[in-house]
C-alpha cells in the first residue's frame, strides 16, 4: 500500500494546500470535502503562510543581489587588493631588516610567518583591514616610519567604502534570518493543518476503493508515496 509523507519544502507546503482550495472551488458541485470551518481556516493559514515564504524570497533575493552587486564586489576587491598589498610590502620591510618581524604582533600576524592572514571571506576581509590599520597606527606611534606604496590612508579609505557596503549587506542578511525565523515557526502549525486536510478528505472518500480513493484523495493535494518494488497506480 502507498504512504503518506508531509511535504519537506515551503513550495511544495503551499502546493499541498492549494490544491486543495482549488480543488474545492472549481467543483462545479458543491462537495462538502473540507468542512466550512476547516477549509476557511486553511484558505487564511494558506495566505499566511504563502505571505511569509513570499517575504522571505524576496528579502533573500535582494540580499543576494546587493551582494553580487557590481559596486559591492568591486569595494570589496578594492579593500582586499590595497590591504593585501600593504601587508606584502610590510612583509618585505621586515625581511630587510627595515622592521622589526616583532612588529608583526601589532598587526595581529604571527611575528615567524610572512604569509598573508585569512582573506577568503567578506568579514575577513573586514578583520584584516582593522587589524591593519590598528597595527600601522601603533607601530609609527612608537616611532616607526610609515609605510608607503600604499599608504595605509589609502588602505583606510578601500576600507571605509567597503564597510559601508558590507554593513548593509549584514543589515539585509538581519531581516532576511528574521523573515526566515518567521517562516519557520509557522512550519509546524502548516504541517498540523496539512494532516488535518489530508485525513478530513481521506474520511470523505473511505467508500472508494483502491486506485479510485488514491486518485481522488490525490486531486485534493493528498501526496502518497510508494515502496520499492510497489505497483503504482495511474
Amino acid at each position: 500500500m502507498p504512504y503518506r509523507r508531509l511535504p519537506n519544502t515551503d513550495q511544495a507546503r503551499i502546493r499541498t494546500l492549494s490544491t486543495a482550495i482549488d480543488a474545492i472551488r472549481n467543483n462545479d458541485l458543491y462537495v462538502p470535502v473540507l468542512p466550512p470551518e476547516l477549509y476557511n481556516r486553511v484558505d487564511r493559514k494558506l495566505k499566511q503562510f504563502k505571505g511569509a515564504a513570499d517575504l522571505y524570497n524576496a528579502y533573500l533575493a535582494e540580499q543576494n543581489g546587493f551582494s553580487k552587486s557590481v559596486a559591492y564586489r568591486t569595494k570589496l576587491k578594492n579593500a582586499h587588493m590595497y590591504v593585501s598589498h600593504f601587508l606584502t610590502v610590510f612583509n618585505l620591510a621586515v625581511k630587510r631588516g627595515e622592521i622589526k618581524a616583532k612588529d608583526r604582533s601589532l598587526y595581529s600576524l604571527p611575528e615567524d610567518s610572512s604569509e598573508l592572514p585569512d582573506l577568503s571571506s567578506d568579514a575577513a576581509v573586514i578583520r584584516c583591514c582593522q587589524n591593519t590599520i590598528a597595527g600601522e597606527k601603533a607601530r609609527t606611534q612608537k616611532g616607526g616610519l610609515p609605510m608607503m606604496n600604499p599608504t595605509i590612508a589609502k588602505v583606510n579609505v578601500h576600507y571605509d567604502l567597503f564597510r559601508e557596503m558590507y554593513d548593509k549587506q549584514q543589515q539585509l542578511r538581519v531581516r532576511t534570518d528574521e523573515s526566515l525565523a518567521a517562516v519557520a515557526a509557522l512550519r509546524p502549525e502548516i504541517d498540523a493543518v496539512i494532516l488535518e486536510v489530508w485525513n478530513t478528505i481521506e474520511a470523505h472518500f473511505a467508500d472508494l476503493q483502491g486506485d479510485a480513493r488514491l486518485n481522488a484523495c490525490r486531486k485534493y493535494g493528498v501526496i502518497y508515496y510508494y515502496r520499492p518494488g510497489e505497483k503504482k497506480s495511474r
